[in-house]
């Protein structure tokens, strides 16, 4: 007579975890099922109509593609060990997050553009689909190869300005500053008359290359804790979708719309506890991307549609990298060092001693980069869109955090109680790496 036997408590966590990867691959292919019928029903094939088919294509690739990049990693041994006083991290983790945003990015446009059938003249020039390609591909690289075997500075600077000027060339370009049309300003011998713009001439080459290469390394120093520079820059891709919008400027607001979906994504693995970093390949991209559609999304618009210089809107949607880098080149000047020499004094490494913790510090610097984008879409009339971008992704991002997150997290505990009770703890003091949230994290099966 046959006796019957029990699920195991290891049958019940293998049967736990397939439903979890199960349901993840499910509103994956959903996202990217969404997408494609939006790109051609709503959108009608059109590339300028795109913006929301752009975000979720994007979103589902990097969400899916960043827990197999940081297993590979993690086998080849590319990671970020802790060391130095200013790492936060305890224990390794993989660096190679840029990898997934470059090909969620690339794959995303490459398949827009095949349901359009075609790349627009405005989108691969004067908004700058192909120059973001190029240059972003060159600072991409770059990067990667500073993840993997360290580069002297001077040879990361020269290839950020090769890439900038790549950028330039191919019609990414601050040519003149646009003034609105109310604004009438004459002061000694600075004269502004209202509707004019102000023209660069030679300056515009010299002024275009510092922008990209400014943000590009802007992003790069703030990416320093857990889902910071990813959660900032997709706040300020939210941002300059909805600018772009109300400027004319669809394209841009496509790559914008593009790069805050794989963003989004790559934060579901980044935000603390992280299981993967940006790199020098992630950061150089995100912000060469951003500071490359600020131009061409948000300087370059029509000036009679806003209240204010539109220069000046990048400065409220790029705020808190750009306020962080400024003073950090102020600090180490004053204190006769290199301006490219680490230390630990940047906004989130004084709100972290103050005696917050990662999530809190996060929490804070995100509303204050949100509330300076919901300033600049007001001055281009497009608070309204800016909101409802915001909306939804707050209510994906609560999906990810109170769905997938905590239903993972309940098969840890599940987990860790039986094997507790299986194995008492051996006599004498230990060290329990599981005690803190990133040790569990970096040792945890990915979902």
């Amino acid at each position: 007579m046959k006796t019957l036997e029990l699920p195991s408590d290891e049958t019940k966590k293998s049967g736990r975890s397939r439903a979890s990867r199960l349901l993840i691959h499910l509103c994956q292919l959903l996202l990217i099922a969404v997408g494609v019928w939006w790109a051609y029903v709503p959108a009608g094939s059109d590339l300028a109509q795109m913006q929301i088919p752009g975000f979720l294509i994007a979103l589902a690739i990097s969400w899916w593609l960043v827990p197999e990049i940081r297993a590979r990693a993690m086998r080849l041994g590319l990671v970020d060990q802790p060391g130095d006083d200013r790492r936060i991290h305890k224990v390794a983790v993989p660096r190679l997050g840029g990898v997934a945003i470059y090909i969620s990015v690339l794959a995303t446009i490459v398949a827009l553009v095949g349901i359009a059938g075609r790349l627009p003249q405005n989108a691969r020039g004067q908004e700058g689909i192909l120059a973001i390609a190029v240059g972003g591909t060159l600072v991409f690289v770059l990067g990667l190869m500073d993840d993997l075997e360290s580069i002297k500075a001077k040879y990361k600077l020269f290839t950020q300005i090769l890439a900038g000027c790549a950028a330039y060339a191919l019609g990414v370009r601050i040519k003149a500053i646009p003034i609105p049309q109310d604004w009438n300003f004459d002061f000694f011998f600075i004269h502004i008359q209202g509707g004019v713009p102000i023209d660069l001439g030679l300056l515009s080459l010299p002024i275009t290359v510092l922008w990209l290469v400014g943000v590009a390394n802007a992003v790069n120093l703030i990416d320093g804790m857990d889902g910071l520079a990813a959660g900032v820059s997709a706040i300020s891709a939210l941002t300059i979708w909805a600018v772009a919008l109300g400027v004319a400027k669809p394209f841009a607001a496509l790559m914008a719309a593009v790069i805050a979906g794989a963003l989004l994504g790559f934060l579901r693995w980044n935000f603390n506890p992280a299981r993967i970093f940006l790199g020098d390949s992630g950061a150089y991209l995100t912000g060469f991307i951003l500071a490359a559609i600020s131009i061409t999304g948000v300087i370059k618009g029509a000036a009679s549609t806003v209240m204010v210089p539109t220069s000046l809107l990048v400065l409220f949607i790029l705020a808190f990298p750009l306020l962080d880098t400024s003073w950090a080149i102020v600090r180490r000047l004053a204190k006769r060092v290199s301006p490219f020499s680490p230390d630990r004094l940047h906004i989130h490494h004084r709100l972290l001693d103050s005696g917050l913790d990662q999530k809190k510090v996060a929490y804070i610097i995100y509303s204050v980069s949100a509330v300076f984008g919901f300033i600049a879409a007001c001055f281009v009339h497009q608070e309204e869109y800016f909101l409802k971008l915001f909306g939804s992704v707050l209510l994906l991002a609560l999906f990810f955090a109170e769905v997938l997150n905590r239903h993972r997290q309940r098969g840890k505990t599940v987990i860790k109680k039986s094997e507790g009770a299986a194995m008492p703890p051996a006599p004498g003091p230990t060290k329990d790496l599981d005690s803190s949230p990133s040790a569990a994290s970096a040792a945890g099966e990915e979902s």
